[in-house]
């Protein structure tokens, strides 16, 4: 995958692809387990505890596909996101993905301790963070074992730091 910035990000090629997903309000048809008012309450969540305003909206509903796999395969996973979901919403008068985003971290820090929220919140820095376009939005080269590692492949080319001072 090739960025903006030119430069090209690799994941394992043993790995599966990303998973497609549509740009429209569309995306909730590929959902096959999640209701489509708990994937938007997870999408506001996942945007709220990780928000990176570069970062475009498909990134983050991703991560709810995934989330929605997790849930097809384990049903305590799926009880959990819905709970989480419900608890959100139920914590104000608006519904959890409506609040300003103060109102959201609020609602977020009452339920740090929960178990649904421990659920929601590692899951989404695993999705989140190993998806190859947020690595290319970041500049993250990723793997590069199968390209003969770091060494032949200019691992100390990073141009977006200053050149350290002389004598070190």
């Amino acid at each position: 995958m090739i960025g903006m910035n030119g430069m090209k990000a690799h994941k394992d090629p043993k790995l599966p692809p990303p998973i497609e997903v549509a740009e429209g309000p569309e995306w909730v048809e590929a959902l096959t387990l999640l209701d489509c008012d708990v994937a938007h309450t997870l999408l506001a969540a996942a945007r709220t505890l990780y928000p990176h305003d570069g970062l475009p909206e498909r990134v983050y509903r991703r991560v709810i596909l995934h989330f929605d796999r997790m849930a097809a395969h384990a049903p305590a996973a799926a009880q959990s996101f819905a709970e989480f979901a419900d608890r959100v919403d139920a914590a104000m008068p608006l519904p959890f993905r409506e609040l300003s985003e103060s109102y959201r971290v609020a609602v977020l820090k009452g339920l740090e301790a929960s178990t649904a929220f421990r659920l929601v919140q590692r899951s989404t820095v695993r999705f989140l963070y190993d998806d190859v376009e947020v690595w290319q939005a970041f500049g993250y080269e990723g793997a590069s074992v199968h390209l003969g590692g770091y060494a032949t492949r200019g691992f100390n080319d990073l141009d977006w730091l200053p050149d350290p001072p002389a004598g070190i």
